[in-house]
């Protein structure tokens, strides 16, 4: 394995088990700990953003329901996607946005 020449610890979904999945405040947390590369999901909104989301739906992973895909980017700032995971995360956006390399 000495010649691999990626990085050896990968954050998941950003960070995933230290904060909510697919979140801009997983990717911090996970570029805190460490993690020299991070792995994410990214979907588009109905009007062509892009935005993180693993699951095609939102149940699983906010207060949000439905096909996000189907959402406007609007309506995607709307859905919290921090409290399923704690306290310390409830209010996140669910949406993040990419616009000349960096995260809105």
């Amino acid at each position: 394995m000495s010649n691999w020449p990626y990085p050896k610890i990968v954050a998941h979904r950003g960070g995933g088990k230290l904060a909510p999945e697919n979140t801009l405040a997983a990717i911090d947390v996970g570029a805190r700990y460490g993690h020299t590369m991070i792995e994410f999901d990214a979907k588009l909104s109905r009007d062509g953003q892009i935005f993180l989301l693993h699951d095609d739906t939102l149940e699983r992973t906010s207060n949000g329901w439905g096909v996000a895909g189907e959402l406007t980017w609007d309506n995607l700032l709307k859905v919290d996607a921090g409290s399923w995971f704690s306290r310390e995360y409830a209010g996140r956006a669910a949406a993040a946005a990419f616009s000349g390399g960096r995260a809105l």
